[in-house]
């Protein structure tokens, strides 16, 4: 019997230099070692372009001797969208020559051009064969479940599929072999093999992540301390009924089919992709069929959702989206290679989604995508001397019109009808630097929220999937799900009896005006956008204006409030400094004491100011009267791969005052951005 193994290495663009070293000594070096020791293993590898280039950088021996693998016909690389985006998500032409490039590149450092692919977080959709045809790809990677959901049985070899006339074959990792490994005794996953040989089967294959391998919690210490993957690779090469081949050795063999594939991902992602009312429903089916031992069944055919829901679940998830798709033609425009690349980087997956793994709720991700991206707008720009760049369009698909403005010192994405509100707030340097600081995370309801532990720490070698611990104590009770996206600008309205905690919670009693647009109109000149809209609650009103600097870098929006007598009304700024905890990064009230983005608490005056001392930027937020500022530190409560913890998504400042007799109350705010030295 044949087996092919192929392993995917993948770090995520803004992954910290800690991480990534942490990575490559506990994982990536050890693994390519062991690899090198066993001759009669073959294997293919995955390496995402931001794994590589970081490696071509900090350790390029670690390149040349893959290469020598390589070269001796002992290992294989596989192709991908260059910096692991989901490819179904992104433009056809865009997807296509991202994934010839990386073939490129691959065939320069291997000596021979990629025929597999690697398909990021395993997200198929049917008209992929087209695609990957076209791209030169005659061969993808997906788990057995995909060809089990296509109606393919016989998964011991390749399945064909296509789209338009357009074939590729399908290797479908092995399930039962994914589980085991490296989790299971080695004598344990031999015999199943076993098993799997004396049942008929000509070929296996096994396809998973590499960081199972020494990344995952306690396997560096199974794998290579304890030798676990060592003797795993001896036993298959002393068994004179196991073969071990390359993959594209494996896709060669007689196929089966053709099988049409359904749009899914691995069985997790799809429960993910559920949220509320679907995921209670999708998870008492799934229990229902399991007591009556199906459980396979409630596999094949109860997917879960569809990974576009993420778009749909997480709005920052589609405004990242519709802004890539939108910079699309302006990159193209300019012919810049280095804004190209820039533009491909913020497509990296792992800022889009989440599951066991943060994803969208680890700020430092979040932000690298939104600088990528910012920088292959400032390269395109200067490039074609495009400044400044005002465009109307509907980026976030809910068939209303959002307007971005890029000038040389910051990016706006303005949203008219939404309350005429800003959630895209970044700074740039003169160097073209980004320094994104409006993308705060809104919090929602996750279905692990009803159920997280106690803290606690396990050394064990498990699944990500297995049972998780809290990292810190008391996490259960800081949940807060916030009734509206925080952004800036946002106005709200509340009784006079609301206090700064009831804010902070996101009281019923709190009306805001994101959703409820009576009219809204826009002007451009040379030196200023000007906005306007009319908003209502029932009898709640709000008339606002917002004027958008072109050549200077600030921002004046009045709003004038018709609500009751002594409602308190105002507007909420919410600003992403990445942490609240450190002292390079504080908030203070009317040039008084600095206090952290952490700190909670009531003020009355009329200047705050903002200071990021790391990334060398102030944002100054002045107001026309005497207001009540309340401030509160944004923290989720969300998963990761080592457990459950709290994560700083920014901070929120309410500026606010009490409605007169005549229920009118009216508010102006100037905020502007800055470089400086805090030296």
């Amino acid at each position: 019997m044949k087996i092919c193994f192929c392993l995917h290495n993948h770090q995520p663009v803004g992954n910290f230099d800690h991480v990534m070293n942490s990575a490559y000594s506990d994982c990536y070096l050890p693994m390519l070692e062991v690899l090198e020791n066993h001759h009669g293993i073959n294997s293919g590898i995955h390496i995402s372009g931001t794994l590589l280039e970081w490696l071509a950088l900090n350790h390029p021996e670690y390149l040349e001797r893959t290469g020598e693998l390589c070269r001796a016909g002992r290992m294989e690389l596989l192709t991908s969208g260059r910096y692991e985006p989901i490819l179904t998500i992104f433009r056809r032409f865009d997807i296509i020559q991202q994934i010839k490039d990386y073939s490129d590149f691959l065939e320069q450092l291997s000596g021979r051009r990629p025929e597999g692919l690697w398909l990021t977080e395993r997200v198929w959709e049917p008209q992929l064969p087209s695609i990957l045809s076209e791209a030169g790809v005659s061969w993808a990677v997906v788990d057995d479940i995909h060809l089990k959901r296509a109606g393919a049985y016989d998964l011991f070899r390749p399945c064909i599929t296509e789209d338009s006339g357009k074939t590729v074959k399908l290797l479908g990792s092995n399930r039962e072999l994914r589980y085991r490994i490296p989790f299971s005794p080695v004598e344990s996953v031999m015999e199943k093999l076993k098993e799997m040989h004396n049942a008929g089967a000509s070929l296996v294959f096994y396809g998973d992540d590499g960081e199972k391998f020494g990344v995952w919690p306690g396997t560096h210490k199974l794998c290579y301390e304890d030798r676990w993957l060592d003797r795993f690779f001896s036993e298959v090469e002393s068994a004179d009924w196991l073969e071990s081949r390359l993959p594209s050795e494996g896709a060669e063999t007689e196929t089966a089919g053709p099988f049409y594939v359904p749009a899914s991902s691995y069985s997790e992602m799809g429960e993910w992709t559920l949220h509320g009312l679907q995921r209670d429903e999708y998870d008492d089916l799934r229990e229902k069929l399991n007591a009556q031992g199906k459980s396979d069944t409630a596999e094949v055919f109860l997917s879960g959702g569809f990974w576009r829901n993420f778009l749909s679940i997480y709005p920052e998830s589609k405004e990242l989206q519709g802004r890539i798709l939108s910079a699309e033609a302006l990159v193209r425009e300019s012919g810049n290679t280095e804004a190209l690349h820039h533009f491909w980087r913020s497509q990296c997956n792992c800022a889009f989604w989440h599951g066991v793994f943060g994803g969208i709720y680890l700020p430092h991700l979040r932000e690298a995508v939104w600088k990528e991206l910012n920088r292959a707008e400032w390269d395109a720009l200067n490039t074609i001397h495009g400044y400044p760049l005002i465009k109307s369009e509907d980026i976030n698909a809910d068939g209303h019109d959002e307007t971005v403005i890029i000038s040389k010192t910051r990016s706006l994405l303005i949203y008219p009808d939404y309350g005429l509100t800003v959630s895209e707030l970044t700074f740039l340097h003169p160097d073209g630097e980004p320094v994104p600081l409006g993308h705060v995370l809104t919090r929602q309801r996750e279905e692990y929220h009803d159920s997280i532990p106690e803290a606690g720490s396990s050394n064990k070698a498990k699944t990500i999937h297995d049972g998780m611990v809290s990292k810190e104590e008391g996490l259960a009770g800081k949940v807060t799900i916030d009734r509206w996206r925080r952004m800036c600008f946002t106005d709200l309205v509340m009784p006079s009896s609301t206090d700064w905690n009831r804010w902070k919670h996101c009281d019923g009693e709190i009306v805001h005006f994101q959703k409820s647009c009576l009219s809204s109109s826009r002007s451009i000149s040379d030196s200023v956008a000007d906005f306007k809209g009319e908003f209502s609650s029932g009898d709640l009103k709000v008339r606002k204006i917002m004027k958008v600097g072109l050549k200077k870098p600030s921002i004046r929006v009045r709003s004038e409030y018709s609500v009751r007598h002594g409602d308190r009304a105002g507007m909420e700024i919410c600003l992403n400094l990445m942490t609240g905890e450190s002292p390079d990064r504080y908030f203070k009230i009317d040039s008084g004491e600095k206090h952290l983005m952490s700190f909670e608490g009531e003020f009355h005056c009329r200047r705050i100011e903002v200071s990021d001392c790391w990334r060398k930027v102030r944002m100054v937020i002045e107001t026309n009267r005497e207001t009540d500022i309340w401030v509160t530190p944004l923290d989720s409560v969300n998963r990761s791969e080592s457990g459950y913890e709290s994560v700083h998504q920014g901070a929120a400042f309410y500026i606010s005052g009490i409605a007169d007799e005549a229920g009118s109350f009216k508010l102006e705010i100037i905020m502007r951005m800055e470089a400086f030295n805090d030296s």
